[in-house]
């Protein structure tokens, strides 16, 4: 992950976008409320994004350089 922010640093990418992992949550919910009553899910779960971009990228590589990556 700190390469990205490395790579933008020294100007070989433009941007990284975060996905965050947390769809088993809303997926269970739906499947419960299938197998509970039929209720049909969403066609569309929207979970946090985050874009980052070059002008930020010195601050981040600082805050997630020691989480073990």
């Amino acid at each position: 992950v700190p390469d990205i922010y490395k790579a933008m640093i020294d100007g070989e990418a433009n941007a990284s976008v975060e996905l965050t992992p947390n769809m088993a949550g809303p997926a269970f919910d739906a499947l419960e409320k299938y197998k509970k009553d039929g209720t049909m899910p969403e066609k569309l779960t929207l979970t946090k994004s985050t874009l980052y971009l070059p002008d930020t990228a010195k601050e981040e590589l600082e805050k997630k350089k020691n989480m073990g990556y």
